[in-house]
């Protein structure tokens, strides 16, 4: 209802602007299709996501995203804490990823509000997106240890971007609990920053020739428990308001026109999350339009070390078809294990 009611008001505003032919809605599909082993057996992750942007004049557009997910099996081939795909989920027939309003102020100011995935706007540089690693898609000194809306939740909020050619300038504030449904407390429509704190979250990008320096930090501010059991079940005790503070930076620094150099580190400054450091170092070449990467990332968590080493292929067929293979090397508490991937990847 929402979806139709912004698209008959995008109609009208259509009718009346002096040039409609620039405000027409945008529709688009991404398939990606990812066959997973551990050399003994297999399984199979199936993500889709559609994406819909409705003018409402020249500054102001509705856009929506959502997503599906489809696997052959919930648990891991490897249990380990880092992953080693990035759509990796349990299965979801429908939920939505992005929902809102986007202002342009101008060329270099632009403004969101509604629902949103912080996927959309960090740690998604073009370095990092090559690798299937999830790490690299959010460190885990954030992932591992707080609810946020990262893949494959969302959460209500504001999403603020300056930039130019060479700087960009990110800031976000949203729910401190990320969410799936549509209903209940599971509401992604929820913000209820009293009851599920806040999670704000900020960062600078420098663009330098072909390299790129990222550095951020965020904030999250959310009710402590102490889980205690009563001799029947287990029960909360809420022990007040806590704030925790994370940064992160990384550099992907170019060699020359086909090399490029990875670093990356994560921290937590608060001593009782479960991960306090996260680091990475990669490399990539480039062969024409083939792009070949080695990345090798490091956690302790719980007193558990783990390593986890990506050799990635990226092969582009055409503008709307690339295939990449993938062989992952896990070390986690001792344990050994290579998993290969083969994803497949559709855009229309």
């Amino acid at each position: 209802m929402i979806i139709l009611l912004f698209f008959g008001c995008s109609q009208f505003v259509m009718a009346e602007s002096a040039d409609s032919t620039q405000l027409q809605p945008g529709f688009s599909l991404e398939y990606t299709g990812e066959l997973q082993t551990d050399f003994k057996t297999t399984s199979m992750v199936n993500l889709l996501h559609l994406h819909a942007e409705m003018p409402l004049s020249h500054s102001l557009s509705f856009q929506a995203t959502s997503l599906s997910v489809a696997s052959t099996q919930d648990e891991l081939l490897f249990e380990n804490m880092m992953g080693y795909s990035n759509i990796d989920a349990y299965d979801k027939s429908f939920a939505l990823q992005k929902a809102g309003l986007q202002w342009h102020i101008n060329d270099s100011h632009t403004l969101f509000a509604g629902i949103r995935c912080m996927d959309e706007d960090y740690f998604c540089s073009d370095g990092l997106s090559l690798y299937t690693n999830p790490s690299c898609g959010i460190f885990p000194t954030i992932s591992c240890n707080y609810f946020v809306p990262t893949y494959p939740f969302a959460a209500m909020g504001l999403h603020y971007a300056y930039e130019t050619d060479r700087l960009c300038l990110q800031a976000s504030l949203y729910n401190g609990t990320a969410s799936q449904g549509f209903s209940g407390r599971d509401n992604v429509f929820r913000f209820c920053p009293k009851s599920d704190g806040i999670f704000a979250l900020g960062q600078a990008e420098y663009r330098y020739h072909d390299s790129r320096y990222f550095l951020g930090a965020s904030l999250y501010n959310a009710y402590e428990y102490d889980v205690y059991f009563d001799g029947e079940d287990f029960q909360e005790k809420i022990l007040g308001r806590k704030s925790y503070a994370t940064m992160w930076a990384y550099a992907e620094q170019a060699l020359s026109s086909r090399c490029m150099l990875i670093l990356a580190y994560g921290h937590s400054f608060n001593g009782d999350d479960w991960l306090r450091n996260y680091y990475g170092v990669g490399a990539q070449y480039a062969l024409g339009k083939v792009r070949f990467g080695l990345f090798s990332d490091y956690v302790r968590m719980m007193g558990i070390n783990e390593w986890n080493t990506e050799l990635v292929c990226h092969l582009p067929l055409n503008d709307y078809l690339s295939v990449k293979p993938v062989l992952h090397i896990l070390n986690s508490d001792g344990k050994t294990q290579c998993i290969g991937l083969l994803r497949l990847t559709v855009k229309m």
